[in-house]
């Protein structure tokens, strides 16, 4: 379809000539779907005097594929060297101009969000909109020492309530199933991602020098800590934020599985498998951890790949490699910075506010630190509170802020 103000400049597409060695190599698919979306809004350019194009020649191609019998052309009187030139010079100066890409970017959001498929149309597919989002990543922020490195524990000087400030992030020493706790962690935000690692109701004794604990890690505490965890989860985050929750493999596993998917929360089981195994009481000795991944419900737009949400390729799969943490001296179940780091640049954008309700010894704001995010941490244990203090201005220079 002819834009309106273009019908009086229709003319017969098959009397209409490409331009002879074209040496542009164009996306004509790309350009259909630009014409079935929004119609010709640009007229092609034509010699009038043998009725070559001599500027598009896609669109021309692209019509003639839509079964079109009229295009809108403006007619030049060009000799043959200006027709040359005039062609390598409209597909020169749009390569030679950029972008703003975080103008771009915000753009293609607003565009998305509303119309996916107009998007679409746009020329800007999942792929093109995963490689801009990938670029507007920021390099990894310089940290000074290894990440996975955790402090010495101290007495610990942190109490409950306590909310501290460590640069642009939140870290509060409460209880993430109360939802007064957590109200002054967010402080009037929501997140829009979720990373979290709860105890696992193994009262599991870690190989440390100390044979650390986890507060709330008693099997008779699971239930009512997942409830109140899981209920605080919704009421902090943003409709569609991504999810990813850590959790024990075997049975021990079952009911996070089980609260997430009763909260439409879950929709795949990740495996994180480590490098070392663990050594167990199990016939087997596992080598994995369960990592549960979905959404908060009621998000915009098709959850899958290439929907909302979704900054990854297509190549990611359920199967997460990455080595154990060595040190884990002051913390009996770390995850590595590198795994959550992973799961940051597939599911969240650099700004974006990410959650942990079970801070344990700071990965998460480590990891978020360094890939540009924005953390929120709750932690019960006013030692592990010190830990993720003294690690993070460790690392950073920051001075954490009481």
């Amino acid at each position: 379809m002819i834009a309106a103000d273009l019908i009086p400049l229709a003319f017969a597409v098959d009397k209409l000539r490409l331009l002879p060695g074209n040496p542009r190599r164009g996306n004509v698919e790309a350009v259909k779907r630009s014409l079935a979306a929004f119609g010709q809004r640009k007229p092609i350019v034509a010699r009038r005097s043998d009725r070559v194009v001599i500027a598009g020649n896609h669109t021309l191609q692209a019509a003639q594929a839509l079964g079109w019998t009229e295009v809108a052309v403006v007619w030049v009187d060009d000799d043959d060297t200006t027709s040359k030139a005039f062609a390598l010079a409209d597909n020169r100066t749009a390569e030679l101009g950029d972008y703003d890409e975080a103008a771009l970017a915000d753009l293609i959001g607003q565009v998305g969000s509303v119309d996916p498929e107009l998007l679409k149309a746009s020329g800007w597919d999942e792929a093109s909109v995963a490689e801009l989002v990938a670029s507007l990543e920021p390099d990894v922020l310089p940290l000074a020492g290894d990440p996975d490195d955790v402090p010495e524990q101290v007495s610990a000087k942190s109490v409950l309530g306590d909310v501290w400030l460590l640069g642009p992030h939140r870290l509060m020493c409460g209880d993430s199933t109360s939802p007064t706790d957590v109200d002054n962690l967010m402080a009037g935000s929501k997140a829009d991602m979720v990373w979290t690692d709860p105890p696992y109701g193994v009262d599991y004794v870690g190989k440390t020098k100390d044979a650390l604990k986890i507060k709330n890690d008693r099997t008779d505490d699971t239930a009512g800590i997942l409830d109140g965890a899981f209920a605080s989860l919704l009421s902090a985050s943003k409709a569609g934020a991504a999810v990813y929750v850590a959790a024990p493999s075997g049975p021990a596993g079952n009911p996070f599985a089980v609260k997430l998917f009763d909260l439409g929360i879950f929709r795949q089981r990740l495996v994180w498998v480590k490098d070392v195994m663990v050594l167990g009481h199990s016939d087997y000795h596992y080598r994995h951890e369960d990592i549960y991944f979905g959404y908060t419900p009621n998000g915009k737009g098709r959850k899958g790949r290439g929907g909302e949400g979704w900054y990854g390729d297509h190549s990611q799969t359920t199967v997460l490699e990455f080595s154990k943490p060595r040190r884990n001296a002051e913390h009996p179940t770390m995850k590595p910075i590198e795994l959550i780091e992973y799961c940051f640049s597939n599911s969240s954008r650099p700004k974006d506010k990410v959650l942990d309700l079970f801070g344990g010894s700071g990965s998460t704001l480590i990891a978020a630190h360094k890939t540009n995010r924005v953390a929120y941490l709750m932690e019960l244990d006013p030692k592990y509170v010190d830990v993720i203090c003294a690690r993070f201005q460790k690392l950073t220079g920051i001075k954490p802020v009481n």
